[in-house]
């Protein structure tokens, strides 16, 4: 089910596509009864500005259909729509500041007469109907671009204050714009990535499950299981986990004592004196 997010600027992309629709009809109808003046000058530049609004925002939905594949990220459509507001804005001070919008409109059969005629479905009163439509939609169009224009901005912004950079080169349609914050740690909610697949591995053993019973002091154990201790063994006979990638494998020797032998003496001791000269008895 796509995002709140997408689906506002689905419903806002498709209102500003259909009043540009709008907009470009009656431009080309303009363009085809009217002839080339100086009232009449708003009319190729509505075809362009509603042409050029056309190709934008049939882009913007069409690589919007891919959510995570989308080329275009959160600046490039930034740029887009900054554009097609900028034209639209022009187009509709344009409008609002001719002098077309109150002309009056006269038919001739050719321009050398100068008998006006009568042309059934168009005259002054038409004329003016479809040019106050044409301006009134210019402006909405102007109102909705500038709108999402704008609060796409303030929620760019706002994410990268928290930190996350890579919102300026994410796709709109991907990013999760409405998600909070964590207070502590500034990241988005579900954002946190595991374990990486080398962590050290703890040498511990684990325990059993009943080791988080209190064990008995030793006056309240019975006397069997006083005399049942495990014998302690050599570091050598221990077992040891094998180092994982990122470990030392640390090795233990164990190399038996082995104590001197005594010197033997041939000569016997005889008694000494003071001197450390021989005192035994003359024979």
């Amino acid at each position: 089910m796509p995002s709140v997010f997408n689906i506002i600027r689905a419903c806002i992309y498709a209102a500003v596509l259909v009043w540009t629709v709008i907009c470009l009809a009656i431009a080309v109808h303009f363009q085809n009864l009217l002839e080339s003046s100086d009232l009449t000058r708003f009319v190729p530049f509505a075809i362009f500005v509603c042409s050029a609004s056309l190709l934008i925002i049939l882009a913007l939905l069409g690589f919007g259909l891919w959510r995570d594949r989308n080329p275009i990220s959160t600046r490039l459509e930034l740029g887009c729509l900054g554009l097609a507001g900028v034209l639209w804005l022009a187009l509709g001070a344009f409008l609002g500041s001719s002098d077309s919008a109150d002309s009056d409109v006269e038919c001739f059969s050719s321009v050398d007469s100068q008998e006006p005629l009568t042309m059934p479905g168009f005259d002054t009163e038409t004329y003016h109907a479809q040019y106050r439509v044409l301006e009134a939609f210019s402006f909405f169009n102007i109102i909705l671009i500038w709108a999402f224009l704008l609060m796409l901005l303030g929620l760019a912004i706002r994410h990268h204050r928290w930190g996350h950079r890579y919102v300026w080169t994410t796709s709109v349609t991907a990013y999760p714009w409405f998600a909070g914050r964590d207070a502590q740690t500034g990241k988005l909610p579900g954002a946190t990535l595991p374990p990486p697949v080398s962590a050290k591995r703890s040498t511990s053993r684990s325990q059993p499950r009943g080791a988080a019973v209190a064990e008995r002091p030793n006056h309240e154990k019975r006397p069997s299981q006083r005399s049942q201790r495990a014998p302690q063994r050599r570091p050598s006979e221990t077992r040891r986990d094998e180092p994982t990638r990122n470990e030392t494998p640390t090795y233990v020797y164990w190399i038996p004592h082995t104590p001197p032998e005594k010197a033997v003496t041939t000569e016997t001791s005889r008694p000494r004196d003071k001197y450390h000269r021989d005192a035994s008895p003359r024979r």
